[in-house]
């Protein structure tokens, strides 16, 4: 009895050495995630400027200053020159304010392609503050952006903020490093604005201001209440606005709002 009952302990043992052989070694690997790339996306920035855009002309200090135009203090803006007017440009930087040299393909200096406009800035780029560039043309591209650089002024593009011109250039625009994206959609409420910049991601060394219209030529598309809301309530992104001189009495009921601080 006790041997059959020694015996069956060492089968019971040898069987256990045998499972543990078999089996207890293999053990189920733990699952490894892969590692999250640093991510090039943070919240957006602005810049603490009111951007006004004279698409074809020159912003002069008159339109600024004058009690009866913007009725601004220039030191809150950056205003735009298509005309490579140095005169009244050095005016509006004597008096505190900034200028962008407006890139805009459809107006001459620059309609003549993206090798004169390099060769104009080459020589008055030195003037400015910022270079803008209106991106409405196909000489207007990534490569061009980045030639502008070498100029050694800050770059400003203005965009159209709509899903057929983001699924053209969009690839483009998350690689841009070092720009200010200055949008613009006429039609867009605040919603429309909110969506987009939840649905579009942009490098970390970005920053982001909204163009805005105002007055009666443009109540078609959005009212001026809806403006005022899009200036007070589009978190973290500062409003410019497209030619206030078509609406001086409209442009300055918003002034007060498109200052302060984002």
């Amino acid at each position: 009895m006790r041997y059959q009952q020694f015996d069956r302990k060492i089968v019971i043992v040898s069987f256990m050495i045998i499972y543990i052989l078999a089996f207890g070694c293999k053990t189920i690997p733990t699952p490894v995630e892969p590692p999250t790339p640093p991510s090039t996306i943070t919240s957006l920035k602005t810049i603490q400027k009111v951007m006004l855009w004279g698409e074809s002309g020159t912003i002069n200090l008159q339109d600024i200053i004058n009690s009866k135009r913007c009725a601004m203090s220039p030191k809150d803006v950056i205003g735009t020159d298509t005309k490579i007017n140095l005169v009244e440009t050095r005016k509006v930087q004597q008096a505190g304010g900034k200028m962008a040299i407006n890139v805009h393909p459809f107006y001459s200096p620059w309609n003549k392609g993206a090798e004169t406009s390099l060769s104009l800035l080459q020589k008055n780029a030195k003037h400015y503050d910022y270079i803008a560039i209106d991106y409405e043309a196909h000489w207007i591209d990534f490569q061009f952006v980045n030639d502008c650089k070498r100029f050694g002024k800050p770059v400003i593009i203005a965009p159209l903020a709509r899903a057929d011109s983001m699924l053209r250039d969009y690839d483009s625009f998350s690689q841009m490093e070092d720009i200010t994206f200055l949008w613009w959609n006429y039609s867009y409420q605040l919603k429309d604005w909110q969506n987009f910049f939840r649905d579009y991601k942009f490098k970390d060394s970005t920053k982001h201001l909204v163009l805005l219209s105002v007055g009666d030529k443009y109540n078609k598309y959005v009212s001026d209440k809806e403006i005022k809301n899009i200036i007070l309530n589009l978190e973290n992104v500062r409003c410019g606005v497209f030619s206030p001189k078509n609406d001086y009495e409209t442009f300055r009921t918003v002034r007060k709002d498109l200052i302060k601080s984002k």
